[in-house]
């Protein structure tokens, strides 16, 4: 793995919003890039088309999930979506993309946050590996910092156990972004598609047991933006610049990787 250029939790966060305030780059659209470049992983990764069973999470994570699914339906591939968070609680952006996903007529099951379900979490996650199926783990993403509690740690146990191949969308759930280290429970993903760059985790050779594969996806962030964030981690990781009997040459940019 290149390590010329790779992102912090918190450059991730930042990359985001100046894309949206600075360079008008709509939240929605990186959103569409996101779930697009996924599913179009997923159809290479899968080119058998076994079912696909998207794992949703509460937050735009969750909301990559959506667009997965959508983009997966309209090439003919079997999906269905589970989904673990609460339909009235879900970001803009995310849930603008469930509402697609359900007038589009995709499969998809609340499971445990929905008002009146007491469907066990148990019985939803062996529906879904009932048969063979690719597993996406959109649950959450690199703004987790703290332990998985009930009821996604018993998601994720469920998840680990099964014999399918994982995809998790920009980084497994439960792995910490900075240290690639779990924080508790962790999804042991398969394949990871990330966005824009590798994460600072991905640096830890342990991660890669967490990890599987990673994918760098370009999610459309516009290329000066992304250029600045390789140029800084240049100038960190690498000498500004070197002596020479003429003065001080720069050193030469990396190779864009996305």
């Amino acid at each position: 793995m290149s390590t010329d250029f790779w992102l912090s939790r918190d450059e991730v966060r930042e990359l985001d919003r100046r894309a949206i305030e600075e360079y008008g780059v709509p939240g929605i659209v990186l959103m569409e890039n996101a779930g697009r470049g996924c599913a179009e992983l997923l159809m290479r990764l899968n080119p058998e088309r076994k079912l696909t069973a998207i794992l949703c999470g509460p937050g735009n994570n969750g909301g990559d999930g959506f667009v997965i699914a959508r983009h997966l339906d309209n090439h003919g591939w079997p999906v269905s979506i589970r989904l673990f968070a609460s339909r009235t609680g879900l970001p803009t952006d995310a849930a603008t993309n469930f509402q697609a996903i359900q007038r589009g007529g995709i499969d998809w099951l609340p499971c445990s946050f929905e008002p009146g379900m007491s469907v066990n979490v148990a019985v939803q996650m062996a529906d879904s590996f009932a048969r063979p199926t690719w597993l996406v783990d959109a649950l959450f993403g690199t703004g987790l910092s703290r332990p998985l509690g009930p009821p996604f740690d018993e998601i994720v146990a469920q998840i680990n156990a099964s014999r399918n191949p994982i995809l998790a969308v920009d980084i497994p759930s439960g792995l910490d972004c900075d240290t690639g280290e779990p924080l508790g429970p962790t999804v042991r993903a398969t394949h990871t598609a990330t966005f824009v760059a590798h994460k600072k985790g991905f640096l830890n050779p342990k991660a890669r047991e967490w990890t599987g594969e990673v994918h760098v996806i370009d999610i459309g962030a516009p290329r000066k933006l992304v250029d600045e964030y390789r140029q800084r981690r240049a100038s960190l990781e690498h000498p500004a610049s070197r002596e020479t009997p003429h003065g001080r040459t720069p050193v030469p940019r990396p190779r864009r990787e996305i």
